[in-house]
């Protein structure tokens, strides 16, 4: 996903880090979640539908960072579909506030105990006009049928990284989840964060 400390990427909650899946082939999924600054007074609000009409996932979203309002558009490619003790690969593309941004996605699962997703990828920053490297790391972990575990730490050049934990909750199996999560990042001011996510799948 994206935000002013975070790579510019759009991924399933509560990751910020992409994974190498995508929405159904005519299906769409509508992705929310309010987060809250702990150590000062800052909150985002974002709303990111996505749709896969022809074999590719197409974003249009729209978010609020504190008093910044941005769109977020993007368009995500499966390379290789994740698959129980495999390796999945996607790229994806986009536009972050105006931002043009680029990402490279592996996803690893292990023995259905763990699925690993890697990032690289790079954003340009039109003001100033710099291009700055973007990476991510997450894990997910199964533990029940409907509970999932969720940790990652995510960065960009010239950034301190973030690190970001949480749980996600089927409420109706593939079609409705919740998920809360915690994250710090080491900045000035500090960053301690909340979030609570919703995400709807048709």
């Amino acid at each position: 996903m994206c935000a002013a400390s975070a790579t510019a990427v759009h991924a399933a909650r509560p990751f910020f880090t992409d994974d190498a899946r995508v929405v159904e082939r005519g299906h769409c999924q509508v992705e929310s979640f309010t987060k809250s600054q702990r150590a000062y007074a800052g909150s985002e609000l974002w709303v990111m539908p996505a749709c896969n009409p022809f074999g590719m996932e197409l974003t249009l979203g729209r978010n609020r960072i504190e008093d910044e309002y941005n769109t977020v558009a993007q368009a995500k490619l499966l390379l290789k579909r994740l698959e129980d003790n495999g390796v999945g690969y996607a790229l994806a593309a986009g536009v972050f506030g105006g931002d043009p941004y680029a990402n490279a996605i592996a996803s690893y699962s292990f023995h259905k105990r763990a699925v690993l997703h890697f990032n690289v990828g790079a954003i340009h920053n039109r003001v100033p006009d710099t291009d700055r490297q973007t990476w991510g790391l997450g894990v997910e972990v199964p533990l029940t049928g409907r509970w999932t575990a969720a940790a990652e730490t995510f960065g960009q050049y010239g950034d301190t990284p973030t690190q970001h934990a949480g749980l996600r909750y089927a409420l109706v199996p593939n079609r409705v989840q919740i998920d809360t999560t915690v994250g710090h990042q080491s900045a000035d001011p500090v960053r301690r964060f909340t979030s609570i996510g919703l995400r709807l799948l048709f």
